[in-house]
């Protein structure tokens, strides 16, 4: 009877103990959708509503064919290598991006920092100036298809650019806000062809970087929803650099730079970008490239570098 009357005292108190930590929590404003700002018009706002929901249904395909065929699938490995970690990284990058707070995660049209005035911009993240802002330039609206063109018209996975579908190009928008996915995802390859050389020699960061996600989720959709098959896939060219990405990707770890309050990174063939964008540098540096891009779909970094593709 004492026994029992012991371990009733002990419960009790540690209930009372246990008590205020237990107390409702101050919870954070939760949103899964990203807004559309008021500078946006009706056509824009309708256009870009489309676009979400077909950005989250792709990152939906591509997360549910992970989750099904697991890390030894070879669509999977093709992109992301044969890491351990892989697949837990694949599917947190994708579950981020479908379910993050996305509270002030913002798509805007009233090109605040000057850039959509450069030839061939289509959006840009805002970096320092805004870090959960992105600005959609007018040539999105007339140069991006939904998901329904996917594999018409020519289009391959391979030979076609990453953003030609507004899904994918939101994407890649997505992954450079921080609140969405943590500031992990960076560039570690340049291209198509440099992505599948780093899953092949480097696939360390392959789970990571933006062009293999932004590829296996358009790899994925074409086939298993736009049934495209491998003639939607295509061939792809070879790396813009002889150099595999292994011989650079020691170093291939998001790369800190002498420039302060940057986000810069490695690319394949060694070229540091980074990723804020600051209206300034980008303009003066778009100005400089901008024949030589004419007919690209190109963004700016935070050193001024322009990457187009």
């Amino acid at each position: 009877m004492v026994a029992k009357t012991l371990i009733s005292a002990a419960a009790l108190a540690s209930v009372a103990i246990a008590g205020p930590i237990n107390l409702a929590r101050d919870l954070k404003e939760y949103k899964t959708d990203v807004e559309i700002h008021s500078s946006c018009n009706a056509t824009q706002r309708r256009m870009l509503e489309k676009a979400l929901a077909d950005t989250f249904e792709v990152a939906t395909f591509a997360k549910e064919y992970v989750v099904t065929n697991g890390a030894e699938d070879p669509v999977f490995q093709k992109y992301f290598g044969k890491e351990k970690g892989a697949y837990s990284t694949v599917v947190g990058v994708w579950d981020s991006l479908l379910t993050s707070n996305k509270e002030g995660v913002l798509l805007r049209c009233d090109n605040p920092d000057g850039n959509c005035g450069q030839p061939s911009w289509r959006g840009h993240w805002r970096g320092d100036n805004a870090t959960s802002e992105t600005v959609i330039c007018d040539l999105s609206y007339t140069d991006r298809f939904y998901n329904e063109y996917f594999c018409m018209n020519g289009y391959t996975v391979a030979g076609s650019p990453l953003g030609t579908h507004w899904s994918i190009d939101l994407i890649h928008r997505m992954f450079h806000v921080p609140a969405v996915t943590n500031e992990l995802v960076g560039h570690y390859s340049e291209d198509y062809a440099s992505a599948l050389e780093l899953a092949e020699h480097n696939s360390t960061y392959s789970p990571m970087d933006s062009d293999a996600l932004q590829a296996f989720a358009a790899h994925v959709y074409a086939v298993e929803v736009a049934k495209g098959g491998d003639a939607c896939i295509g061939q792809p060219a070879e790396a813009h650099d002889d150099s595999h990405a292994a011989s650079s990707s020691a170093s291939a770890a998001p790369s800190a730079t002498s420039s302060a309050a940057q986000s810069c990174h490695t690319h394949a063939d060694g070229a540091v970008h980074c990723e804020d964008d600051h209206a300034d540098a980008s303009t003066t540096a778009a100005a400089q490239t901008s024949d030589a891009n004419a007919g690209k779909d190109c963004h700016t970094h935070a050193d001024g570098t322009v990457h187009c593709v």
